[in-house]
């Protein structure tokens, strides 16, 4: 049943995303549509940041069910750090939207400054909701931010101007942010942060691993999202359009292999403190095969109906770059066994060798980008991610082979 609200609740997420992207790509420019995907690309990335600072140890924490009141003191310590990570990207996304403002430049978007921030708040709100075992509520908060955001931007359709990736982001940005504050009061039931210096000190140590962590989160937004960078810098906001106007329609497949993660994570790691290796790689075995399988038939499916796709979705646009759908299809399926693969190396504890076999995709990918974008067309920046992908599945495939052959009580 909580794998069922976790999918439900993805699901939501999916609609969500998947919703304002249409919105974009059917009413809006080209242009302005790409403005968008380049600060969402940078959301994620401060995501993932904040994730490998706060999310992936409130995971970590004790269970809800079974040790409450040791959770406690860990969760005001993360709540601090996450508080403290959303103010510190504020000033960064403001620093470099007046930078970009400066040099002229069309991504500038002083509406980022509201949106990331709340994207960040949710997401960690999200979390913090799975972390205590409450799956409806998290659920519930995804479908708060889908009415929300939905409720928006009917309103400003009926303004009646083409939307904008600005008026776009002020609104997703309320819908992140409204709801996430409303149900972190309702976890935190007066709960504040920790803000004593020698508390603070004193809960450190729940960060332990951090440091690798953050390398290998890195890492492995380089080999997710470099391409977004990589062809706004060479082929420019148009370009990027395109490309992410294929991906959207094949990232539902995510879907479920984030719904996976949020409860395989966990059962995993109890799993590793228990010593049930063979439950470790059947659980691992189960998770490759539904979320690369149903990425497989989603990705046939958006192969197929593309021509449906581009005429009626979106509007007759796009009709020209259908080719990409194999490719992001690609991407997806191989994702989808990183996924699972990451989630054994973290739920065994092996963050440096994950960090450092991370490290090893990215540069795969830088590599590959820079050969493949001088010689051929946008699109192709794709293969120098699935290069990244597949170097980094043969790696973690050969680390989990050695490394659950031991017994966790001799590991």
């Amino acid at each position: 049943m909580r794998f069922l609200v976790s999918l439900i609740e993805q699901g939501l997420g999916s609609v969500l995303t998947f919703g304002v992207n249409l919105w974009l790509i059917r009413n809006g420019e080209a242009a302005s549509y790409g403005v968008y995907v380049f600060w969402y690309a940078i959301a994620w990335m401060l995501g993932t940041l904040q994730g490998t600072l706060a999310i992936t140890h409130l995971f970590a924490l004790p269970s809800e069910r079974d040790h409450p009141a040791a959770r406690r003191q860990p969760e005001r310590f993360l709540l601090s750090v996450m508080l403290a990570l959303v103010a510190a990207a504020a000033v960064a996304v403001a620093a470099g939207n007046a930078l970009l403002g400066a040099a002229g430049s069309s991504l500038a978007q002083g509406s980022a400054v509201l949106f990331i921030p709340a994207f960040l708040l949710f997401q960690y709100v999200r979390a913090f909701a799975f972390s205590r075992q409450r799956p409806r509520l998290a659920a519930a908060l995804s479908a708060a931010v889908l009415g929300v955001a939905a409720a928006g931007l009917a309103s400003d359709a009926a303004l009646g101007d083409a939307p904008t990736a600005g008026r776009v982001m002020v609104i997703v940005g309320l819908a992140y942010g409204l709801p996430a504050i409303a149900v972190l009061l309702i976890l935190l039931q007066g709960m504040g942060p920790m803000l004593d210096m020698a508390g603070l000190r004193r809960h450190a140590p729940v960060l332990r691993g951090s440091g690798w962590l953050l390398l290998g989160a890195g890492s492995g937004e380089v080999t997710s999202r470099l391409y977004s960078f990589a062809v706004v810098g060479r082929f420019g906001t148009e370009a990027l359009a395109a490309l992410s106007a294929v991906q959207v329609v094949i990232r539902p497949a995510w879907m479920l292999s984030a719904a996976w993660v949020s409860v395989g994570f966990p059962a995993m790691s109890g799993r590793w403190k228990a010593g049930d290796i063979q439950a470790i790689w059947r659980t691992m075995a189960q998770g490759a095969a539904l979320a690369a399988g149903a990425s497989l038939a989603w990705s046939a499916v958006v192969v197929l109906a593309w021509p449906w796709i581009s005429g009626t979705l979106y509007g007759g646009r796009y009709t020209e770059v259908g080719w990409l759908a194999y490719l992001w299809g690609a991407n997806v399926v191989l994702g989808s066994i990183c996924a699972v693969l990451n989630t054994g190396m973290l739920s065994i504890g092996e963050f440096r060798r994950l960090a450092l076999l991370d490290l090893a995709g990215a540069l795969v990918v830088i590599a590959a980008t820079a050969v493949v974008l001088a010689q051929f067309s946008y699109g192709m920046a794709v293969v120098a991610t699935l290069l990244g992908q597949a170097t980094q599945i043969a790696l973690m495939a050969g680390v989990l082979q050695v490394r659950l052959r031991v017994p966790a009580a001799v590991a």
